[in-house]
């Protein structure tokens, strides 16, 4: 599978294989903006490309470097890396604080370099079934609002592609316990086993196992 420019051709892609496609192969110093625990930034690192992976809550690993810290500010100098990377972390930076992410990210690129913005969309099964308990429709949306004038008042140049992200569940309870397992949840595991859950769940059956599906977009803006 490859990824689709048209959002309702996107087909079921890996994270890393979605990404690795997208972006471009010149990439030499990726700033990976809300990394997590840093797993996609170790991926990234290639014998051409060096990555620094950056989050509030990030641990020690490697071969990605690690730096603890916000993306508003960053704590980075200006002109610093031909690309940045915010991969399911803009909708996670506080409403009122995501125009200065984006605005800290152009700061910190040369002026030839390359921001990327890869987000969840409210659109799917995994959507559908946390949808009662735990709704990002509001903060997705918002994020692409905000890349969306980004690029209107920065005059920039997009380029965009979709794909599917999916996970496969053996039974409900597995799909609980790793939920649960999900670093700075704010939902309690008496929500997330609710009937009304639960049924969301069981319409997600496919041949031998759950399928949660999740439409993902990629923004890639150039300005140089």
């Amino acid at each position: 599978m490859s990824l689709s420019q048209n959002a309702h051709d996107a087909s079921v892609m890996s994270p890393i294989d979605a990404i690795s496609e997208f972006m471009n192969p010149g990439c030499q110093r990726l700033l990976d903006i809300g990394c997590g625990a840093g797993h996609l930034s170790d991926d990234l690192v290639s014998g051409r490309r060096t990555v620094v992976a950056l989050d509030p809550f990030v641990v020690p690993g490697a071969p990605a470097l690690r730096i603890q810290g916000d993306a508003e500010p960053l704590p980075v100098i200006d002109d610093t890396f031909d690309s940045a990377l915010f991969h399911w972390s803009l909708h996670h930076v506080p409403q009122h604080q995501m125009s200065l992410a984006l605005s800290e990210a152009m700061r910190v690129l040369t002026q030839t370099g390359i921001l990327y913005v890869v987000e969840p969309e409210p659109i799917g099964s995994w959507h559908e079934v946390c949808q009662s308990f735990h709704d990002e429709t509001v903060v997705q949306n918002s994020a692409a609002v905000e890349v969306d004038l980004l690029v209107q008042q920065s005059v920039g140049r997009r380029r965009q592609a979709y794909y599917f992200y999916e996970d496969q569940f053996d039974n409900f309870d597995e799909w609980v316990t790793e939920l649960m397992e999900m670093p700075h949840n704010n939902y309690g595991e008496k929500a997330v086993r609710s009937e009304l859950v639960k049924d969301q769940f069981e319409r997600c059956w496919e041949t031998d196992k759950y399928v949660l599906r999740q439409r993902v977009r990629m923004d890639e803006i150039r300005w140089g």
